[in-house]
């Protein structure tokens, strides 16, 4: 959203320029994605935000000092993958420690910061480059540099506060059988009081082991009649035998690679949630790109003071995703919300010469876009077992990226012709949002998964999200021994 603001005070670059300066950030976040996906399943998802944050800052700051638009071109890309890199890790963080029942509420809550960030970014475009309400210019002198540096700023806490805050993922940990540190973080986010000894299945016992950090109920000896311990090796049912080994466990988690996100079970989910990531991208990223450009190119006045309207819409997408996204579950939200947006848009194309009409249809577009977004999201990273599942949010955010690289030259080829290019943004959100309903049955409440096809079972095996019952974590390493466990989980935000 900085970079269409930027644009906008760009009047002497070529349109050509224009394409590629907006597309830019997109490229960077397409390979961002992907290579810090895969790099958080192998090296951990700490480290690699942290670095995804500090690479954001310093591009972020280069930008302001760019002496021409290929220097700035450069650094927006070297943004992206910053951008791009944390992305994927924060919604796979946020999914592997909030508990099952809440989690999609939770995630929401994360997701709603891209709004503060959207409004933050919004109004400090307003007030540095904008007009107040008589027309005059209300921060004189200031150009586009001091607004990218402000733009810039808020990494600095972002970092800050990971780096203090943030426990690495216990499940992460857990799969690459870091049981000491993995009890550590436990015990730091939950009221359980265990040991690394409790997370290793032990050879040759007959008690199920239990540590379920997705339910708020664990410890309590009155669930254990849910466990039916099964074979390893089999693709059914919801939990391991006690008796499994340490090396087995191992052979089951050694597939980390993004070619098993297209394999199998999960080949079909893949696809899908590759197109509705996609198209998806394709209509809010593209439209609100270039929002205070085509504001402007309608005829609108004050068009800073309409896009920080438009960002302000995400509030109320925000709110309908954190209460009803557990009732009604991430399949229905994301489809209602993508094809509304795209009915939206559609009116914004009908009605290019009322103001009104144009700045109350992009709010609607922008507010139904967020709702798809949260469960998009949600759903996203409740389709993948651990060991693949920051790969799997790279791939799919890189999906999404090459359609909002693709929205930045479609918007600019169709700039002069507007309800053409709101026709092709509503046209591709609603395939999205169709697209929706050939997915896996919902994820709402369920229990993260730590095997494909147990998870892919589960699935399609589930009636509404309504009925569905909580699932047994897979793994042995979140199993503990329901007598010495009596606390009660909770997750901090």
């Amino acid at each position: 959203m900085c970079v269409g603001f930027i644009l906008s005070e760009m009047s002497d670059i070529s349109s050509f320029q224009k394409e590629f300066l907006s597309a830019a950030v997109f490229m960077g976040m397409l390979f961002g994605g992907i290579i810090c996906g895969y790099a958080s399943d192998v090296v951990g998802r700490r480290p690699c935000l942290l670095y995804s944050l500090g690479l954001n800052l310093l591009a972020g700051l280069a930008s302001a000092a760019a002496p021409n638009v290929d220097v700035l071109i450069a650094c927006r890309v070297i943004g992206g993958l910053g951008i791009g890199g944390s992305v994927p890790i924060v919604f796979s963080m946020g999914a592997e420690i909030f508990p099952s029942h809440v989690r999609g509420q939770y995630l929401s809550v994360i997701a709603s910061f891209w709004m503060v960030g959207a409004v933050f970014t919004a109004f400090s475009a307003w007030i540095m480059l904008g007009n107040d309400f008589y027309g005059q210019k209300m921060m004189p002198g200031v150009n586009w540099r001091a607004f990218a540096l402000v733009s810039a700023l808020p990494a600095i806490l972002a970092m800050f506060l990971t780096h203090r805050n943030i426990p690495e993922s216990p499940r992460f940990l857990v799969s690459k059988k870091r049981y000491a540190e993995a009890a550590v973080v436990i015990n730091q986010i939950s009221s359980l009081r265990i040991e690394a000894a409790d997370l290793v299945p032990h050879e040759g016992m007959d008690v199920p082991l239990k540590v379920e950090i997705d339910s708020v109920e664990t410890g309590n000896p009155d669930r254990q009649s849910d466990y039916h311990p099964i074979d390893l090796n089999s693709s059914h049912g919801n939990s391991f035998r006690a008796n499994s080994t340490d090396s087995t466990i191992s052979h089951a988690l050694k597939q980390s690679t993004v070619g098993l996100l297209f394999q199998g079970e999960l080949l079909r989910t893949s696809l899908i949630l590759l197109v509705i990531w996609f198209t998806l991208s394709f209509g809010s990223y593209g439209l609100s790109t270039w929002i205070s450009t085509l504001f402007a190119d309608v005829g609108i006045g004050n068009p800073y003071a309409a896009a920080f309207i438009f960002a302000l819409a995400n509030l109320p997408g925000n709110i309908v995703s954190l209460l009803y996204i557990e009732k009604y579950g991430r399949r229905v939200l994301l489809s209602a919300g993508m094809c509304l947006a795209g009915a939206s848009a559609l009116g914004f194309a009908l009605n290019t010469a009322d103001a009104f009409v144009v700045v109350l249809c992009a709010a609607l577009f922008n507010a139904f876009s967020v709702i798809g977004w949260n469960s998009l999201d949600c759903l996203s990273v409740e389709c993948f077992p651990t060991h693949v599942r920051t790969s799997a949010m790279g791939v799919l955010a890189a999906g999404g990226r090459l359609g909002a690289m693709s929205a930045q030259f479609v918007n600019g080829s169709l700039e002069q012709n507007i309800p053409l290019l709101l026709f092709v943004t509503s046209a591709c959100t609603v395939v999205g949002g169709l697209a929706a309903w050939l997915l896996p049955k919902d994820t709402a409440g369920r229990a993260m998964s730590d095997d494909a096809s147990s998870m892919s079972e589960s699935y399609s095996n589930a009636k509404d999200v309504t009925d569905v019952k909580e699932d047994i974590p897979n793994h042995p390493e979140f199993h503990h021994n329901v007598a010495k466990t009596h606390g009660t989980v909770y997750s901090p935000l």
